[in-house]
């Protein structure tokens, strides 16, 4: 967090798109590894025959894929103006 105000101080207390972005992209990547690192191994081990956590990882990003399926579909089209 502190170093996310540091970032929108540095830019005069507005942020531009382009760092928006950067910042959204450090945070997923964040949540990635924790998930990679963190949750699968901690849900396989609860999970030992694997009978739901491989379904539910799918399931998962299947849900999000659609998402932003929908999310794109339903942003107004940018004419370049």
């Amino acid at each position: 967090a502190a170093i996310g105000y540091a970032v929108v101080v540095a830019a005069g207390g507005s942020i531009s798109q382009f760092a928006y972005g950067v910042l959204f992209g450090l945070v997923a990547g964040m949540m990635v590894s924790i998930c990679i690192k963190e949750l699968l191994p901690t849900a396989m081990r609860y999970d030992p025959k694997d009978a739901i956590v491989t379904y539910s990882v799918v399931v998962g990003m299947a849900i999000m894929a659609l998402s932003l399926v929908l999310f794109a579909l339903a942003s107004p089209e940018d004419d370049g103006e």
